[in-house]
């Protein structure tokens, strides 16, 4: 497990500590060392459910501009038909 999988965990412990630059342990006041799992870890419920509202706005944004684009793509190539109907008669 890379350092970044490995912060994935950290960002959602209890036992999270931050320095002047990153995320460290704050019982051993390092980066994390766990390869497959933290022994210490104790899930923090209150940041979990604020990543998962923050990935839900972030989901929700995304559908939100997709849909916006298909309906300009939509009008344009509508009006592009009409140029082209006026055009050849």
């Amino acid at each position: 497990m890379d350092l970044k999988q490995q912060l994935v965990f950290c960002k959602q412990c209890e036992k999270r500590a931050f320095n002047d630059l990153e995320i460290i342990c704050s019982l051993t006041k390092r980066k994390p060392t766990f390869q497959h799992r933290c022994n210490d870890f104790s899930i923090d419920f209150k940041e979990t459910q604020r990543m998962a509202s923050k990935t839900k706005e972030i989901k929700t944004e995304n559908t939100d501009s997709n849909h916006t684009i298909w309906i300009y793509l939509g009008v344009a190539l509508i009006i592009i038909r009409l140029i082209m109907r006026l055009m050849s008669n």
